[in-house]
């Protein structure tokens, strides 16, 4: 893991963007402490995916506890679809 300040960054940004083949990840510091990280668009995503992955399950909780069921909730979304593409 690599850490440059600011400054740094600016300076050699380039150098940081190469060094991410290399590097998990760089962390950009003010005064010491980290304020910012860099990673690469591969990592990007996949952190992507997993954040709406865990924002679907927390709605299926949702539902779940409303006694919603997926089924229904299937049906009712092709029809709406149908109902869209109808009027198109």
């Amino acid at each position: 893991m690599l850490k440059v300040n600011i400054t740094e960054g600016k300076r050699d940004f380039t150098k940081i963007i190469q060094s991410l083949k290399k590097e998990k990840e760089v962390i950009i510091t003010k005064r010491g402490k980290p304020v910012a990280v860099i990673i690469t668009y591969e990592q990007f995503k996949n952190l992507k995916r997993l954040s709406d992955w865990v924002s679907m399950l927390k709605i299926a909780e949702k539902m779940q506890k409303k006694g919603v069921k997926a089924k229904e909730l299937y049906e009712a979304s092709r029809k709406e679809l149908e109902e869209r593409c109808k009027l198109s």
